[in-house]
């Protein structure tokens, strides 16, 4: 669909689902000098068809190209508004991980500003009233938006760069980390990569023990449909990692991978087993396998809160490698968005003030 400003053709447009895989992977193939990671493929949205329906944005101007994958949720099946709304409403989100727009490198920001006045247009025909984006740290693609989506540093999160020597890589852990893997050689333990759902069982009754030794939120309790849809079709994408202590799978960990990025995606480890530092020999050898892979960055994560831990236990992995994690805001419909909180304002709130979309929190 072509875009016209002020009577002009400026670009065009056009929006893909899941039933147009194809075209979605020809565009994605043609990213290359963005090193694209897993998170824009069609398959890896299709992991959360449960809170909404995988969408691809395609702006072209000239040879220049925005590829913007996002999940479209429909606000009418919030608990609370489903018998308040007289018309079907929509907001987007990136899913669980990284996304946003990625902008091919010789865009200048001409391109970038008619693209989301493009997309405004786009989102008001639609019924989008808001947006929220989780930005890639390694990708800093925060930077091509910031002047029309309201940018927030939310977080630390630590990369490794496997693009150096091993030796720079071993010398750039803190030195208690090397000592930890050392002694956990020692002790005997043993890591085995699988390229399959190996150990998967152990896998998740770990993780579930950590998620609830943790508190953590009923987001993180995947089910095992998701893991089933993830090892389906993320096949040559995952890959599980185990730490074994006399033969017993004592921390476990499923990374997801592509030819540049490796992610920490979800894992645990038993805590009576702590002192042998299962978890640090497990990382150490998920690193020498993606090194020889040849893969370029391996994202670790952040911890629960900023600073914290588990933050701290992985930076010790990469002294230098933190990298700012961003998140994009934007309320499409101020209007609709205000009438949505005073109807939800009787029902108390599940998440904090600062939650977005605001009407989502209760």
């Amino acid at each position: 669909m072509y875009w016209n400003l002020g009577g002009v053709m400026v670009g065009d447009y056009y929006v893909l689902g899941l039933k147009e895989r194809k075209q979605w992977m020809e565009e994605f193939n043609n990213l290359n000098n963005i090193k694209p990671d897993l998170h824009y493929k069609p398959e890896y949205l299709q992991l959360f068809v449960g809170e909404g329906e995988a969408r691809l944005f395609i702006y072209k101007e000239g040879k220049e190209i925005i590829f913007y994958p996002f999940l479209l949720r429909k606000v009418n099946s919030i608990p609370g508004l489903t018998d308040k709304l007289s018309m079907n409403l929509y907001d987007i989100t990136s899913p669980y991980g990284y996304g946003g727009p990625l902008v091919t490198t010789t865009a200048g920001d001409s391109v970038v500003k008619n693209f989301y006045r493009c997309f405004a247009e786009y989102c008001s025909s639609s019924n989008i009233i808001t947006e929220f984006i989780r930005f890639h740290p390694v990708l800093g693609n925060h930077n091509l938006v910031k002047n029309y989506v309201a940018v927030e540093r939310v977080s630390s999160v630590v990369c490794v760069d496997l693009t150096v020597s091993s030796e720079e890589i071993w010398s750039g852990y803190k030195r208690n980390n090397r000592k930890n893997i050392k002694k956990a050689y020692r002790e005997g333990l043993k890591v085995c990569i699988e390229e399959a759902p190996v150990g998967f069982e152990n896998f998740l009754d770990i993780y579930y023990h950590t998620l609830s030794r943790n508190q953590a939120k009923s987001f993180y309790y995947f089910n095992t449909e998701f893991f089933e849809r993830l090892h389906r079709k993320l096949k040559g994408n995952f890959l599980y990692a185990h730490t074994l202590f006399n033969g017993q799978i004592i921390s476990t960990e499923l990374l997801l991978y592509n030819e540049i990025f490796i992610h920490s995606f979800l894992g645990g480890t038993l805590e009576q087993y702590y002192e042998y530092r299962p978890n640090n020999i497990l990382k150490h050898e998920v690193i020498k396998w993606a090194k020889n892979k040849g893969i370029k960055y391996f994202l670790l994560g952040g911890g629960y809160q900023e600073d914290d831990g588990i933050f701290h236990y992985k930076r010790s992995f990469a002294v230098n490698g933190v990298l700012d994690f961003y998140v994009g805001k934007k309320v499409h419909n101020h209007a609709v968005v205000n009438q949505l909180e005073e109807f939800m304002s009787s029902k108390a709130p599940r998440e904090n003030i600062n939650y977005f979309p605001s009407y989502r929190r209760f």
